[in-house]
């Protein structure tokens, strides 16, 4: 399975397996994938249960969004799980678009961190909405299943 088969699958994956999870009920679509650049472009559609008491989408759904689609490119680059060891959003621009695509890209492939950088825009203005950069650590859920409770 090449690169872009790897995102799909998972985008697939976090869309239609999570039973009720936040990361599926954002309901994720696969734009593209560039294996050269280790870049990922995924699209969010708004849903009205997103929004904050101002109508825009609330800041935990946009940070949602965005460690959602910049897991699954360090999944797919990876080809491993990952959990998010920390992230930082700079929100630039309110959400209030109907679309949205967050393009991510790995900037360190480690064993024991994996780096990345997203950036969030209004998929009809294109106009820069948010920024951010995380880091996940390679996790084996088999291991620690129990644990976990998954």
């Amino acid at each position: 399975m090449n690169i872009e088969e790897k995102v799909q699958e998972i985008v697939s994956n976090v869309r239609h397996n999570g039973g009720g999870m936040l990361s599926n009920m954002l309901e994720p679509e696969y734009l593209s994938c560039d294996p050269v650049k280790k870049q990922t472009r995924i699209r969010y559609k708004r849903f009205k249960w997103e929004e904050n008491g101002r109508g825009e989408v609330h800041g935990g759904v946009i940070s949602a969004m965005m460690d959602t689609a910049m897991g699954v490119t360090a999944m797919a680059f990876l080809d491993h799980d990952v959990s998010t060891a920390d992230m930082s959003i700079s929100f630039v621009r309110p959400f209030a678009g109907r679309a949205f695509v967050i393009e991510s890209e790995v900037i360190h492939l480690g064993q024991r961190i994996v780096r990345l950088t997203a950036r969030a825009f209004d998929e009809e203005t294109g106009k820069l909405l948010a920024s951010g950069t995380t880091n996940f650590m390679p996790v084996s859920y088999e291991k620690h299943k129990g644990i976990l409770g998954v």
